[in-house]
């Protein structure tokens, strides 16, 4: 949904979709959470539309979306070189390190 957003002209809308996944607070509840209120109000303008649509994909009127703004965000790391980005993304997907060994890749670019 959040790049039907982006297609539609609505990016702002996409970023805050993209930033931070969902926090699922029970069965039916989520929770998306934003960093200051330009965010809440931008999201807060889509989330109507956001939730039909995921109703309608996944067949489940009960779902219930909540958007909270976020007191203290927690500051992200600036990932500038090869190998920091690298160890991100083998921190998330652990194949990567034996394919790095596999193939004696040098991640220094």
């Amino acid at each position: 949904m959040a790049h039907t957003q982006k297609l539609n002209g609505q990016d702002q809308v996409y970023h805050v979709m993209i930033k931070r996944e969902p926090v699922q607070l029970d069965e039916t509840t989520f929770q998306f959470e934003v960093d200051n209120t330009i965010q809440l109000t931008r999201l807060e303008g889509a989330i109507g539309e956001v939730m039909a649509y995921i109703r309608k994909e996944i067949q489940n009127y009960d779902l219930v979306i909540q958007l909270e703004m976020v007191k203290d965000a927690p500051e992200e790391v600036k990932y500038l070189n090869g190998p920091d980005r690298f160890d991100k993304l083998a921190k998330k997907n652990s194949n990567l390190f034996d394919l790095k060994n596999r193939f004696n890749l040098d991640i220094d670019y």
